[in-house]
C-alpha cells in the first residue's frame, strides 16, 4: 500500500499539473479558431478556472490536512469566491455548470471550513444575481444534470475502498460523472462549445494538482 501510494505521488503531480494546463491550451484553441470567440476570452475562461480550481483547494487542504496556512486560505477564499461567481455572472455556460456543482457540494455537506464556506456564500450570491437579473433563459435542464452527477460524484468518492491508489479509486476521485455530464451537455447543444468541457477540466486538474502536491509537503 506504501509503495502504490508513493508512486501515485511521484507520477500524479506532473500528470495532473501536464492535464490542467493541456486542458487550458486546448480550451483557448478551440474558443478562438473554432468558436471566433476571440483571443483574450477564449484565454481567460479556462485560465482563470483553473485558477480558481487551484485556490479552492488549497483552501481546503489549508483546513483538512494542515499542508498550507489557514490565514492565507481566509484571506484567498472572498476573492476566490468573487472571481468565481463574476464568471458565472459573465457567461451563461458558465453558470449551468458551476451553479449545478455549488448546490450538490452543499448538499453533499462538502463546505466544512470557514474558507470553502465564506467563497460559497459569495460565488452562490452572485449566481442568484445572475439567475434572477442576468440568465433569463438558462438552461434549467444542464443545471439539474450537472447537480445530479456532481453529487453522485461526491456520494461515490465517500464509498469506503480497500485501496485508495487502485485504479478505479483514483478515477472515481476524479468527478468521472460530471466530466461525462459536461461532455454530453456539449454534444447535445446545452453548451455551445466545447470550450466549455476544456475550461472545466482544467479547473478540475488544477484542483487535483494542488491536492496532490499539498501530499508532497
Amino acid at each position: 500500500m506504501e509503495v502504490a501510494s508513493e508512486e501515485y505521488k511521484r507520477s500524479a503531480l506532473p500528470l495532473f499539473t501536464t492535464l490542467a494546463f493541456a486542458s487550458a491550451i486546448l480550451a483557448a484553441l478551440v474558443g478562438y479558431f473554432i468558436d471566433d470567440i476571440g483571443p483574450i476570452y477564449s484565454l481567460f475562461v479556462p485560465v482563470s478556472l483553473l485558477i480558481i480550481g487551484a485556490l479552492v483547494k488549497y483552501g481546503d487542504q489549508a483546513f483538512d490536512s494542515d499542508a498550507y496556512c489557514k490565514k492565507t486560505a481566509i484571506y484567498l477564499a472572498l476573492p476566490t469566491g468573487v472571481w468565481l461567481g463574476a464568471l458565472i455572472m459573465l457567461d451563461e455556460s458558465i453558470a449551468v455548470i458551476f451553479i449545478g456543482m455549488l448546490l450538490a457540494l452543499l448538499v453533499a455537506r462538502k463546505y466544512d471550513n470557514v474558507a470553502f464556506r465564506l467563497a460559497f456564500a459569495v460565488a452562490i450570491t452572485l449566481s442568484l444575481a445572475a439567475l434572477l437579473i442576468i440568465h433569463g433563459n438558462i438552461s434549467l435542464i444542464g443545471i439539474a444534470v450537472t447537480f445530479i452527477l456532481a453529487l453522485l460524484d461526491e456520494k461515490i468518492d465517500a464509498l469506503p475502498a480497500d485501496d485508495d491508489y487502485n485504479t478505479l479509486a483514483i478515477i472515481m476521485r476524479q468527478r468521472p460523472l460530471l466530466k461525462i455530464g459536461v461532455f454530453v451537455l456539449c454534444i447535445t447543444g446545452v453548451l455551445p462549445s466545447f470550450i466549455y468541457l476544456f475550461a472545466f477540466l482544467s479547473f478540475d486538474f488544477g484542483y487535483s494538482m494542488v491536492d496532490v502536491a499539498s501530499t508532497l509537503r
